[in-house]
């Protein structure tokens, strides 16, 4: 997995099996995907990680970058990436080079999928093959090579599951978790405390007490905690008991009606989550975009948020 870990097919999701304690420790083995220097892998040693979560990029560099000094100023002490780096935006190839520089683990989403295996964008809108179409023929080798060497998921201990979209198997490609009835559903999937997931393009939180997914879970058994902020941040406490289920957002194309940027960040310490909303200039990426030919609806959509 070039540095990211190994993972192991299942019938519907591969799986990257990572040691909590070695985010916990210093020296050689600290950092989690065992990563090479060149991607940015620095050891954590700390004692309890704040761990930023991110999603969605879509090429969508500026506003990248801006996170990336929100999370230096927040004091992160790890990034994990949820896929969808590239698609849409005009610069998939400076995303995905972030990406490797500055997160600790990265998974790919379904446009890795598609610039991977063209085949799955069946039913696709114009706009989101033109972002595809641009990613192929822009990105190198060694770019697309490592796109494929990305796992689908990865789960840390009994601590953290990530997936693009939910982790209930599908066999139609990617689904959306957005309702307390889809949480319900994706609780009884897996076991860790907490699952991390995007694709939506909307930040939300869903929390249930029931400690396993050997239980039956029904709607009275999920809270959906608000994650709205007018100041750029909102905090949630979440229980020590339970589990919870987190969307950070999208970084690069916010669907929620709020074009700033969005990420999350949980602090396993506090046992907070912490959801961040990042100003960007989103003029200059609809410049950058109808420079390189791209439909002008990418950049009119961020303006909206939506």
């Amino acid at each position: 997995m070039d540095g990211w870990g190994t993972g192991r097919e299942t019938p519907s999701v591969s799986w990257v099996r990572i040691r909590l304690q070695r985010m916990l420790r210093s020296g050689p083995e600290a950092c989690p995907c065992g990563a090479r220097a060149e991607a940015g892998c620095n050891k954590l040693g700390i004692s309890v990680p704040r761990i930023a979560i991110i999603s969605d990029i879509h090429g969508n560099r500026v506003a990248l970058e801006q996170v990336l000094r929100d999370c230096e100023v927040r004091n992160v002490d790890a990034i994990f990436c949820l896929g969808d780096v590239v698609g849409y935006g005009p610069e998939p190839s400076e995303c995905l080079s972030l990406v490797r520089a500055n997160c600790k683990l990265c998974i790919r989403g379904n446009h890795e999928d598609a610039l991977l295996h063209p085949e799955t964008m069946k039913g696709w809108n114009v706009v989101a093959k033109a972002g595809i179409a641009f990613a192929r023929r822009t990105m190198s080798a060694d770019a697309l090579a490592f796109i494929g060497s990305l796992p689908s998921s990865f789960a840390i201990s009994e601590t953290i599951l990530g997936v693009h979209d939910s982790p209930v198997p599908s066999e139609d490609g990617m689904s959306y978790l957005r309702t307390k009835q889809d949480a319900a559903e994706a609780f009884g999937w897996f076991s860790e405390r907490f699952c991390v997931i995007g694709h939506t393009h909307v930040p939300s939180c869903f929390v249930t007490r029931v400690k396993t997914a050997r239980d039956t879970i029904g709607l009275d058994d999920v809270d959906e905690r608000p994650l709205t902020s007018n100041d750029g941040r909102s905090t949630v406490e979440l229980p020590r008991l339970g589990r919870v289920i987190i969307n950070p957002g999208s970084v690069g194309q916010p669907r929620d009606r709020d074009p700033r940027a969005s990420y999350a960040v949980i602090d396993l310490g506090r046992s907070v989550l912490e959801l961040h909303r990042v100003e960007y200039d989103v003029a200059e990426v609809l410049r950058r975009s109808l420079a390189v030919g791209l439909p002008i609806q990418v950049g009119e959509r961020l303006a909206m948020g939506a």
